[in-house]
């Protein structure tokens, strides 16, 4: 494989917004194949050609670039600080429909989950009278949605930034408040979401930095 062709692959990886981790899974292969693909110290067979076309929506020429159109891939300026601003519609955008696990995505959202949970909201409040705190029921509704989304993530930082840990604190601030009257130390939940964010940034920023050093 040439050059040109190699920064093609890792061209159209980097801009589905997978990982080498990631791409190697969907395409039943390791990573170290993949990594091999991009450097062009080997070439995918046709079975992968194909794979790869059909995960990008091209056709196998387009994939290839037989054009003959110069691709030049941009290595990501390296920043100390993570900044989160502005970034939310970029995430967004990489919960596609493949994902890491598109199968749950496609059952989560198919399953008719509102209704069903109107449905037990109305008969257990007028079995046991208890329309308040009942209520809380619906505050399953984003956390369950936005789980479902989360898992069309591209990969695994995609998907771990978009669990529902925010809608799952204040659930159980609310949940607990209720339960104990304790609402003035129940705020320290509130400290999970930066926290669980901050690791999920430290370990991504490990493993991004653990791949490009493979690649060198």
């Amino acid at each position: 494989m040439d050059l040109m062709t190699a920064n093609r692959l890792q061209q159209l990886r980097k801009q589905n917004g997978y990982s080498q981790d990631v791409l190697a899974e969907k395409l039943g292969i390791s990573r170290q194949a993949i990594s091999k693909w991009e450097r062009a110290e080997s070439s995918p067979d046709t079975d992968n050609l194909i794979a790869l076309a059909r995960l990008y929506g091209l056709s196998v020429d387009e994939l290839l670039n037989t054009k003959g159109d110069t691709v030049i891939v941009k290595k990501p300026k390296r920043k100390k600080n993570i900044d989160f601003s502005g970034k939310i519609k970029s995430i967004l955008s990489k919960a596609n429909d493949f994902g890491i696990y598109p199968k749950l995505a496609i059952s989560l959202l198919k399953f008719p989950y509102p209704i069903i949970l109107v449905i037990l909201y109305i008969a257990l409040s007028i079995i046991f009278d208890i329309w308040h705190p009942l209520w809380i029921i619906f505050m399953t509704l984003p956390i369950y949605y936005r789980f479902a989304i989360a898992c069309k993530a591209n990969n695994k930082k995609v998907f771990k930034l978009l669990l529902p840990i925010p809608e799952i604190v204040v659930t159980a601030f609310l949940i607990l408040g209720f339960a104990t009257h304790l609402w003035g130390y129940l705020w320290l939940l509130f400290l999970i979401i930066p926290i669980f964010y901050w690791i999920v940034a430290f370990y991504t920023k490990a493993e991004e930095t653990s791949e490009e050093a493979n690649k060198e």
